[in-house]
C-alpha cells in the first residue's frame, strides 16, 4: 500500500568542502526520480528537516559518529517523515517517524540501524516537535539536566547558548525538575528578554554587552551548582572558577570553538577546581541513550501538555531554504530550534 507519488523529487548534495563557514555554493539542488522500494524498505515523505551547528563538521568529515560524505552525496541530516510506501511489515503507511532522512523530499530507509528511525507516539502534538522538543534537542536537554546533572530544587543552574536549539529546551527542563534559579546566557538584549519572558529562565546574562564574570558573581554570589554548556571556550573557564562543592557540568557543545584550529582552543586555567570542589564535568552523546527515547518522549510530551514546556521553533518554508538555514546558525540570528518545513501540508493528519 502506498500514497500516490510524484515522478521526481528534489535533494541537496554536497558540491564543495567548506572553508570556514559554509556558503550556498557548497551545496547543489538536484531533481531526481522518486526512488522505488524493495523488500524490507520504506519510503518516507519528508515533512520537516532540522539543522544543527555540527552539520558543518559532517561536510568536512570531522566526526567519528557520522558516516563520511563525499562530493555529490546527499547532505546528512535528521528529519520527520510520513510513511508513503512500505514493503516492511514494521512500518505502516501514514505513520510518522523521525530518522536520518537526508536533505531530500523523499527518503528510503531499511533495517540498517544507521538511520536510527524512531516512531513518534504523541502525534496529537505538532509534528514539528519531532525536530525540537520530542526529538534530539529536547532529549539532549533532558539527558543533560536529569541524567548527567541530576538537577534538584536546591540547585543554582546556569545554561550557555540558552536561546539556541538545545538551550531553549534546557531552561524548561531544569524548572520542571524543580530548580528555582535557572540563568541563561545569550547574546543581545532581545534574546535575553526572550529567555525570561518566554523560555522559563529566571535571569539572563548578555555576553555581548555585560561584564560576564561580574554578572555571574552578581547572580551566583554563593557559586554555581549546575552548568549546562553549549559554548565552551573562555566561558567554561569563568564558570569553573565559580563552581560550588559537588557541582555538575554537562558538556553538550562548544560552538565558540567549532571554526577554530586546535592550536587556538582556549587553555583552561580553572580546571583544577573540578578536583578541588569534588565536582563533575561530563560530556555526553544523545545517541548513546537511544533505548530510552520513548520514555523521554513521553515525559517531554507530558510537560508540553501541562504547560511546563513551551517549545520555541524557528521554522523556515521550503527545501530551497536548507543551506541558508544552516549557514545562519553561525551568525547567531536564530532563536529556538531551527528547522525547515519541506511539505506545506506537514501537519495534515492521515489515518495510519
Amino acid at each position: 500500500m502506498s500514497d500516490v507519488l510524484p515522478p521526481t523529487m528534489r535533494q541537496w548534495v554536497l558540491a564543495h568542502r567548506p572553508v570556514g563557514v559554509a556558503t550556498v555554493d557548497d551545496f547543489r539542488l538536484e531533481a531526481v526520480p522518486v526512488p522505488e522500494i524493495g523488500d524490507g524498505e520504506v519510503l518516507l515523505k519528508t515533512l520537516y528537516l532540522g539543522v544543527a551547528p555540527v552539520m558543518l563538521r559532517y561536510m568536512t568529515n570531522e566526526t567519528s559518529f557520522e558516516k563520511p560524505i563525499e562530493i555529490g552525496d546527499v547532505m546528512i541530516g535528521r528529519g520527520v517523515g510520513r510513511v508513503a510506501a512500505s514493503r516492511n511489515p514494521a512500518y505502516r503507511v501514514g505513520e510518522i517517524y523521525q530518522a536520518k532522512l537526508g536533505w531530500r523530499e523523499y527518503a528510503v530507509i531499511d533495517g540498517d540501524p544507521y538511520y536510527m528511525p524512531f516512531r513518534m507516539q504523541h502525534t496529537d502534538l505538532p509534528l514539528s516537535h519531532g525536530i525540537s522538543t520530542l526529538a534530539m534537542s529536547g532529549f539532549t536537554a533532558l539527558i543533560g539536566m536529569r541524567e548527567i546533572c541530576a538537577v534538584t530544587a536546591k540547585d543554582r543552574v546556569l545554561v550557555s547558548g540558552a536561546a539556541g536549539g538545545v538551550g531553549s529546551q534546557a531552561g524548561f527542563v531544569a524548572r520542571a525538575l524543580g530548580a528555582e534559579q535557572v540563568v541563561g546566557i545569550a547574546g543581545g538584549p532581545g534574546k535575553c528578554r526572550l529567555l525570561t519572558d518566554r523560555l522559563g529562565y529566571t535571569a539572563s546574562v548578555d555576553y555581548k554587552n555585560d561584564d560576564v564574570p561580574a554578572r555571574l558573581d552578581e547572580l551566583f554570589p554563593d557559586g554555581i551548582d549546575v552548568f549546562f554548556d553549549n559554548v565552551g571556550g573562555e566561558l567554561l573557564d569563568h564558570v569553573m572558577g565559580r563552581i560550588r562543592r559537588r557541582a555538575r557540568i554537562a558538556i553538550c557543545g562548544r560552538i565558540s570553538e567549532y571554526l577554530l584550529p586546535p592550536e587556538e582552543y582556549h587553555r583552561h586555567r580553572n580546571l583544577y577546581r573540578i578536583g578541588l570542589q569534588d565536582a563533575k564535568i561530563e560530556g555526553f552523546f544523545v545517541y548513546d541513550h537511544v533505548p530510552h527515547f520513548e520514555r523521554y518522549e513521553t515525559q517531554l510530551a507530558d510537560w508540553i501538555r501541562s504547560g511546563a514546556m513551551r517549545p520555541l521553533e524557528d521554522i523556515l518554508e521550503g527545501i530551497e531554504q536548507m543551506p541558508g538555514a544552516l549557514i545562519s546558525l553561525y551568525e547567531g540570528t536564530n532563536v529556538g530550534v531551527r528547522m525547515v518545513r519541506i511539505d506545506p501540508g506537514a501537519e495534515r493528519r492521515t489515518a495510519s
